[in-house]
């Protein structure tokens, strides 16, 4: 019944439009006569719409008015819609921390397809599909979050958000988003010097707003071309678009847009020193500024209008004018920065309070875990509690903020090195079954070839005392074999407590001649042997392929052996846990007909020989370049849309408590140390594969 009112209140609101009231008047009054929630949450958020950029208190008002109505009614889409705006008039006033927390909430909904039920929407007073106005609130809240990470000095964040602007308004046919992410790509791009994808982006804006007739914002698109092209040193053009801006601005009633381009070509005329433009110009910048009222940046704008009419005055040597509007330019300036960093603080306040908040979801997570976010989180809040000193103190503490900064980075890798230590120790803890297995081993042969040594040595002493030495020399010569079969153990036994202690050792950063096959093998024995001593349950098929051409090879073995083993538990890992393995032939050099019915893992190595060397190098193929170490299971595989997060530190699809999520982060990092690269093949239900290229 909601949704048929609301639906005849589409149909009717044309006709229930006073033609004696303004706007919002008639939408005030409509708001007061109806009745039904659902059709309050749209009027509220119309008049969010019409005040966002004339008053920021009314605007602010209405849109959360709208967000407690469609809470009320669970109305969820409604109340990303509503937070949406809520959050914009939020940044517009300097509240960057309640702007996050109010667009993070629409964000968390807008993705949630599952809120696409039961909900009946209109656009332009016409019905879409629930799937489209979800998507067109996320595309609107990709902007909104763009903006502020522009306020809040995060490029990268910035040129992202707009982007998933893009690709969402593409999919859903939105050409407005496309045209207003492209205008502000394009003035983001200008701002890093990438003018010719500044160029790009601003006349896809340009091109966009002529097709559509939607013009609105189409000053401020004309702006950023006129500062792209005169940096381009193409003045002419870049005049024409100044002044085209300015008409589109006034036609368009965009006061925004307006002071915008006003501030942009006084600035053009003082480069020129063309007194009676530049003085022109600024003054209708300062009227305009001033008719903006209680708007976004107003302050912001009034300070480049003092600062422009200080600098036409002292061009036209009228002083006393220039020295009033330099004192208003510096208090403006100053009021200005001091909010700015206020509003910075408050933003990176509540970013340390939600972090802080989702640390404590995870308290179940290890004590390792946990200390690690703290030092991230503190490590944040320095660094920006420096750059905020940075900007206060501006140029005269530049040497000493040079410092603290110096010590910071210091720290960070400190602390660095010891996560990749207590990582180790980590490994070192899981491999400890695998090696007691391994050294009961030869420890079994010492003590029983010990034992028959010393049967054998009675046996010796009775033959020599009765005379018989042809029998007592047969019992020696088996007594030193035995002997040098106990050292061979003992030297064995001794071989893999020096591997363990130097996995455990701090990586010394020295590299030495190592046997990569000999390691991988190692590493192979003494995974499979822990995860069986864990789990006696546990089995699978080991193939190793291992290149003897390679030789040694300088590594630090400490930290490859690090990453293969590694790579080994996670392939032991994945390839029980699927029911039907992969059909995927053989990996190169396998044969085994029942490898796709049982888990297998596969290790192999493989010499490349570089194009670099003489003909005859080349034609022998005498010329080492590099090795290849694989890791391949027939598990299944990794899905991808995890594929590009698998090396980003913490990220685990491990239950809790059974991985760090650190392991391969390292492993990325170390095998980039040593100047090669790790890459991973996988296919859903098909197996994955690891591959390591190192240098020789």
């Amino acid at each position: 019944m909601k949704h048929l009112f609301k639906i005849l209140f589409y149909i009717l609101f044309p006709f229930l439009v006073n033609a004696q009231q303004s706007y919002p008047d008639s939408l005030r009054q409509a708001l007061e006569n109806t009745s039904v929630d659902l059709i309050k949450v749209d009027l509220n958020l119309y008049l969010a719409d019409f005040y966002e950029e004339k008053n920021l208190d009314s605007a602010l008002y209405f849109a959360e008015q709208a967000v407690l109505i469609a809470r009320k009614e669970n109305q969820k889409l409604a109340e990303a819609a509503a937070l949406n705006r809520k959050g914009y008039q939020l940044l517009s006033i300097g509240k960057y921390g309640e702007s996050l927390q109010s667009l993070m909430e629409a964000l968390s909904i807008a993705e949630n397809p599952d809120f696409e039920k039961n909900a009946w929407v209109f656009d332009n007073f016409s019905p879409i599909t629930p799937m489209k106005y979800r998507l067109d609130i996320l595309r609107i809240t990709h902007h909104m979050y763009a903006l502020l990470m522009n306020r809040t000095k995060n490029t990268e964040q910035e040129i992202f958000h707009y982007k998933e602007e893009i690709r969402i308004s593409e999919k859903i046919g939105k050409q407005v988003g496309l045209q207003l992410a492209s205008m502000n790509l394009g003035n983001t791009y200008l701002k890093l010097n990438k003018l010719d994808t500044a160029l790009d982006y601003s006349k896809k804006a340009a091109s966009l707003a002529e097709k559509s007739g939607f013009k609105y914002y189409h000053g401020w698109t004309l702006g950023t071309l006129a500062d792209i092209y005169l940096k381009k040193n193409e003045e002419g053009l870049a005049r024409q678009y100044y002044y085209t801006g300015i008409q589109n601005s006034k036609e368009q009633k965009n006061l925004g847009s307006l002071v915008w381009n006003y501030d942009k070509i006084t600035r053009y005329y003082l480069s020129k020193n063309e007194v009676d433009s530049s003085l022109y110009y600024a003054k209708r910048e300062f009227e305009s500024v001033k008719s903006l009222g209680a708007t976004s940046n107003v302050k912001a704008y009034l300070a480049d209008a003092y600062e422009n009419l200080y600098a036409a005055y002292k061009l036209k040597n009228q002083f006393d004018s220039a020295y009033k509007y330099q004192g208003l330019t510096v208090v403006t300036k100053e009021t200005v920065h001091k909010d700015e960093i206020k509003n910075l603080a408050e933003f990176q306040k509540l970013i340390f309070g939600e972090q802080l908040r989702l640390q404590n979801l995870e308290k179940e997570k290890t004590l390792y875990q946990n200390k690690v976010r703290t030092y991230a989180l503190l490590a944040g809040l320095g660094m920006f509690l420096l750059v905020a000193l940075i900007l206060y103190r501006n140029n005269r503490q530049k040497h000493k903020a040079n410092k603290v900064l110096e010590t910071t980075l210091s720290n960070l890798k400190s602390t660095q090195s010891q996560l990749i230590q207590s990582e180790k120790m980590a490994s070192l803890g899981e491999l400890t079954a695998g090696i007691a297995h391994e050294i009961q081993n030869p420890l079994n042969f010492v003590n029983n070839f010990s034992e028959v040594n010393a049967e054998l040595a009675d046996e010796l002493k009775m033959e020599l005392a009765t005379g018989n030495t042809q029998l007592a020399n047969e019992i020696a010569g088996d007594i030193k074999d035995n002997s040098e079969k106990i050292n061979h153990h003992g030297k064995r036994a001794a071989d893999i407590v020096k591997g363990m202690l130097q996995h455990s050792r701090s990586s010394s950063g020295v590299k030495e001649p190592t046997d990569i096959n000999a390691l991988c093998d190692e590493y192979l024995r003494l995974s499979y042997h822990g995860l069986r001593a864990k789990d006696k349950s546990f089995n699978a098929t080991m193939i190793t392929d291992f290149d003897e051409s390679i030789g040694k090879i300088n590594i630090i073995p400490q930290d490859i052996g690090r990453v293969v083993l590694n790579l080994i538990n996670n392939a032991f890992y994945a390839a029980p846990s699927k029911g039907v393995l992969s059909d995927l032939p053989p990996a190169r050099g396998f044969s085994d007909p029942d490898y796709k019915h049982v888990p297998t893992v596969w290790v192999s190595t493989k010499r490349i020989n570089t194009s670099l060397g003489s003909q005859a190098e080349r034609r022998e193929g005498t010329v080492f370049g590099g090795i290849l170490i694989s890791v391949r299971d027939n598990g299944p595989g990794i899905p991808k849309k995890i594929l590009d997060k698998i090396f980003q530190p913490f990220f685990t699809t491990k239950p809790t408590g059974q991985g760090t999520g650190l392991g391969l982060s390292l492993s990325y990092d170390i095998v980039r140390a040593h100047g090669g690269e790790i890459k991973v093949n996988t296919k859903e239900n098909e197996g994955t594969e690891f591959t390591i290229s190192l240098p020789a």
